[in-house]
């Protein structure tokens, strides 16, 4: 069983630092047992990013999921764990912590810029420009992979929106209220494709990689890996789309790369 120290120990050891702001993504049974549970993850996060330092989480709702209850009260309702994990929403029901606003694609922070990246969340390209994701990259800020890979990565998002890749623009009838839905642009696709990135992660040496717990852990800089991002999705936009064979989303994504190209006129 782990306790806060050995996690803390762990955390610093894959290279947390004090005053930094850190999107986490995690799975607490990839952890294994933990003396308090979640809480005590978080007690050893907070400690290692110190009163400076700022930790934010996805917060995420699931329209599809029988649980979901449209309302306009998007602030109260809780995060899918299914979606996002049992750890998002721990940081979401702290007391400190803060939520931005949206009914589907929210954030939870706790910490120094807490304020900073949770304010004024657009409605759509809710992972663009303006975005927690975007302010986290003003802030230079790093990702925590805790147990779980590039799939997850949602700052992939962000740059599929830089690199301005025709499949960004797709349109959801997202609920708002009850009986009450409005179209959002940016709807994210299909994330099973991301690890695709990591081979290139591991050769630029972006990433540093440990166990916290029983858990095999990367944390990466995320402006490098937006970047790095940018670059494979300008020189082909199809880099992080998956390749299965049954995946509506990315072969709709690749039809509106097709039609994007310019002509061949030899």
């Amino acid at each position: 069983m782990w306790n806060q120290v050995q996690l803390t120990t762990d955390l610093c050891e894959l290279g947390v630092r004090p005053g930094r702001a850190l999107l986490v993504h995690a799975s607490l049974r990839s952890v294994g047992q933990i003396e308090g549970g979640g809480e005590t993850l978080l007690a050893a996060l907070r400690d290692v990013l110190g009163e400076q330092g700022t930790l934010l989480v996805p917060a995420f709702r699931d329209p599809h999921s029988p649980f979901f209850v449209a309302t306009d009260d998007w602030d109260a309702q809780p995060a899918d764990t299914v979606t996002v994990g049992a750890f998002a929403e721990i940081v979401r029901q702290h007391p400190d912590a803060l939520r931005s606003h949206h009914p589907i694609f929210s954030f939870s922070a706790i910490g120094q810029n807490a304020e900073f990246l949770t304010r004024n969340a657009p409605f759509s390209h809710p992972f663009g420009t303006e975005s927690p994701l975007a302010r986290l990259h003003q802030l230079d800020g790093d990702v925590l992979l805790l147990g779980v890979d590039n799939r997850v990565n949602i700052s992939l998002h962000l740059a599929e929106i830089w690199a301005d890749v025709p499949y960004i623009q797709r349109v959801a009838e997202i609920p708002v209220a009850p009986e009450q839905r409005t179209p959002m642009r940016g709807m994210p696709g299909c994330r099973n494709g991301y690890p695709k990135i990591e081979p290139l992660l591991r050769h630029s040496r972006i990433g540093r990689y440990c166990y916290i717990g029983n858990a095999p852990s990367q944390l990466l800089r995320q402006r490098y890996v937006v970047s790095l991002a940018m670059v494979m999705l300008r020189g082909r936009g199809s880099s992080l789309l998956c390749d299965g064979p049954n995946c509506a989303q990315c072969a709709y994504a690749r039809k509106m790369l097709q039609e994007t190209q310019p002509l061949n006129c030899e």
